[in-house]
């Protein structure tokens, strides 16, 4: 699974009025949040570094990022219709940041270590 945070989530909904009475229609809708401010300001870049990174951190912790990796990688360097099996393996390799073949490990045991994803790509039994 990916990595779990928690951020704090402040609700902020639009209410709805009618153009010509200015009364509320009854209709609402929660804004989607953001980490930037409208107002221009010196913050502006360091709030743009921090969704940058926000964004990037969760595509690398996404549940799909490892199987998709690993077939990617397995069809550019092995063969071009790798089996579920082989596909799954490398992902446990991917997540898990280790790899063990023939009684030697490799991999760092940090998430996306690749040096365990291309053992495992190179030294699985399919390879």
């Amino acid at each position: 699974e990916g990595q779990k945070r928690f951020l704090k989530n402040v609700r902020s909904s639009v209410h709805l009025l009618d153009d010509t009475t200015g009364e509320y229609t009854g209709h609402s809708f929660r804004n989607a949040p953001q980490f930037m401010s409208f107002i221009p300001s010196e913050t502006n870049l360091r709030d743009a570094q921090y969704e940058t990174e926000a964004v990037l951190d969760h595509y690398f912790f996404h549940d799909n990022t490892a199987p998709f990796l690993a077939q990617r990688l397995i069809q550019r360097l092995v063969m071009s219709n790798p089996g579920p099996r082989y596909i799954q393996t490398v992902a446990e390799a991917f997540k898990t940041g280790s790899y063990v073949s023939g009684g030697i490990s490799f991999g760092s045991g940090k998430y996306g270590d690749l040096a365990s994803t291309f053992a495992a790509i190179y030294l699985d039994r399919a390879a």
